[in-house]
C-alpha cells in the first residue's frame, strides 16, 4: 500500500509541473486545459483504482489502528497499575529496607545473646559438673538417711549442729541449736519475775515452750523456763531460771539456780544462790551456803558453808556443816551443830545437837539436848536428856537427864530427874528428888522429898 501512495504521489507532482506557466492563447491554453484535464481524468482514474487498490488496506489499517489504540488504552491501564505496584512495591521495598535495618539489629542482638548463652551454657555445663559432683557427695554423705512417712532414720551416724563459731563455747549468735517445738517467745507474766525474750545462745538443746537461752551448752525444757548461763540447763518445770554456769533445774515453779553448780529439782519458789547448793523440794525454800542443801519442807534456810536441812517449816541451819531435820522453827547457828525435830530449838554451840523437843538450846561447845522443852545445855560437852525447863550450864560436861527445873553446873556434875535440884560439886550427882543440891567433889544426894542437907 504504501508503493501505491508513492506513485500516486509522484504523478500528481509531474502534472503539476508539465503544465505551462503562461499560455499565449486561449486555445492554446484550453488545449493545454483540455489535456491537463484528460491529465487529470487519467490521473484520477489511476487514483480511484489506487483508492480501490488500497481500501482493504487501509480499512484493515483503521482496523488494526483500533485494535492498536484499544490495546494502547489496555496497556496505558496495565502501565498505571504497574505504575500503582510499583510505587506499592518501592513502598513495600522500603520497608522491608528498614524491617531488615531492624531484622539486622535484631540479628546482632541475637548473636550478642547467643555468644552470651554459649558463655553461660559453658558456665552451666560447669555447674552441673560441679552439681554433679556435689549430688555424688551428698549421696555419699546422707548414705543411711532414710524416710518412711513421717519418720526421718538415720542410720549408723550421729547428727551435729554447729554454730560456725569454731568451738562449743565460742562466741554465742543464736545458731548451733537443736529447737523441737515452734520457740515461742517467753510469757511475760503479771507481775514480772521473768527477763525479756532471748534466744541468743548457741549448741543448746531446746525442748519447751517459751523458753529463753543466751549462752551455750544447757538443755532447756519445760513452760517458760530461763537458761542464761553457761551449761546452766532447766528440764522441766515452768518459769524456772537456771541463771549462773553448771547450774541446774529438773522441775518445780519459780524455782532458781544462781549459785555456780548449784541445783534445785522441784517444789515451788526455792532458791540454790551458792556455789554446789541444792534444794531438793517444798516451799519457798534457801541454800544460800557452799555446798549447803534443803530436801524438802517450807521456809527453810541452808546458809552456812555445808549446811543441811532435811524438811521441816521455817528451819535454819547457818553454822558451817551445820543441819536441821524436820519440826518448826529450828536454828543450827554453830560448827557442825544439829537440830533433829521439835519446835523452836537452838543449837548455837559447836558440834552441839538438839535432838527434838521444844523451845531447846544447846549453846555449849559439844553440848547435846535430847527432847523435853525449855531446856539448856550451855557448858562445853554439857547434855539435858528430856524433862522441862533444865539447865546443864557452867563447868563442862554436866548433865540433866530428865525433870523439871532441874541445874547441874558442877564439872562432870549431874542430875538424874526429880525437880528444882541443883549439882554444883565437881563430879556430884542428884539421884532424883526435889529440892537437892550437892556442893563438894563427888558429892551426891537422893531421897525423899524432904530430905536435908
Amino acid at each position: 500500500m504504501k508503493k501505491f501512495l508513492r506513485e500516486g504521489a509522484v504523478l500528481l507532482l509531474a502534472l503539476s509541473f508539465s503544465m505551462p506557466a503562461q499560455a499565449q492563447t486561449v486555445e492554446e491554453r484550453l488545449t493545454a486545459l483540455e489535456t491537463s484535464m484528460a491529465n487529470v481524468e487519467l490521473l484520477s482514474t489511476q487514483l480511484f483504482q489506487l483508492f480501490s487498490a488500497l481500501q482493504p488496506d487501509i480499512v484493515a489499517i483503521l482496523n488494526a489502528l483500533a485494535t492498536q489504540q484499544g490495546e494502547v488504552a489496555t496497556l496505558q491501564a496495565a502501565v498505571t497499575a504497574l505504575q500503582s505496584q510499583d510505587t506499592t512495591h518501592s513502598n513495600d521495598i522500603t520497608a522491608l529496607q528498614a524491617s531488615q535495618s531492624i531484622q539486622d539489629t535484631d540479628i546482632t542482638t541475637l548473636q550478642t545473646d547467643v555468644g552470651s548463652l554459649q558463655t553461660n551454657d559453658a558456665a552451666q555445663d560447669t555447674t552441673i559438673s560441679g552439681l554433679t559432683t556435689d549430688v555424688g557427695d551428698l549421696q555419699t554423705r546422707f548414705k543411711g538417711v532414710t524416710r518412711s512417712k513421717d519418720t526421718l532414720l538415720f542410720t549408723d551416724m550421729n547428727l551435729q549442729v554447729v554454730s560456725g563459731s569454731g568451738k562449743t563455747d565460742g562466741a554465742v549468735n543464736g545458731r548451733g541449736n537443736v529447737i523441737i517445738g515452734y520457740n515461742e517467745d517467753i510469757f511475760p507474766f503479771l507481775g514480772g519475775g521473768l527477763p525479756a525474750s532471748d534466744k541468743t545462745g548457741s549448741h543448746n538443746l531446746i525442748v519447751g515452750q517459751g523458753v529463753n537461752y543466751s549462752s551455750f551448752g544447757a538443755l532447756v525444757a519445760g513452760l517458760n523456763n530461763v537458761s542464761s548461763a553457761e551449761y546452766a540447763s532447766v528440764t522441766g518445770g515452768e518459769r524456772n531460771q537456771a541463771t549462773a554456769d553448771f547450774s541446774s533445774i529438773v522441775g518445780g515453779s519459780l524455782n532458781e539456780a544462781t549459785g555456780t553448780h548449784s541445783n534445785v529439782s522441784g517444789g515451788n519458789r526455792n532458791i540454790a544462790s551458792h556455789i554446789f547448793s541444792s534444794v531438793s523440794g517444798g516451799l519457798r525454800n534457801l541454800a544460800s551456803g557452799q555446798y549447803s542443801s534443803v530436801t524438802a519442807g517450807q521456809l527453810n534456810v541452808a546458809s552456812g558453808n555445808f549446811s543441811a536441812i532435811n524438811g521441816g517449816l521455817r528451819n535454819s541451819a547457818s553454822g558451817n556443816s551445820s543441819s536441821a531435820s524436820g519440826g518448826q522453827d529450828n536454828r543450827a547457828f554453830g560448827f557442825y551443830t544439829s537440830v533433829s525435830g521439835g519446835i523452836d530449838n537452838l543449837a548455837s554451840g559447836d558440834n552441839s545437837v538438839v535432838a527434838g523437843g521444844s523451845l531447846n538450846v544447846a549453846s555449849g561447845l559439844n553440848s547435846s539436848i535430847t527432847g523435853g522443852g525449855s531446856n539448856l545445855a550451855s557448858s562445853e560437852g554439857a547434855s539435858v536428856t528430856g524433862g522441862h525447863n533444865n539447865e546443864a550450864n557452867t563447868e563442862a560436861y554436866a548433865s540433866v537427864n530428865g525433870g523439871f527445873n532441874n541445874t547441874a553446873s558442877g564439872l562432870n556434875s549431874a542430875v538424874n530427874g526429880g525437880r528444882e535440884n541443883l549439882a554444883i560439886g565437881e563430879s556430884s550427882t542428884v539421884g532424883g528428888g526435889s529440892q537437892r543440891t550437892t556442893f563438894g567433889l563427888v558429892d551426891w544426894r537422893a531421897g525423899g522429898l524432904f530430905e536435908g542437907f
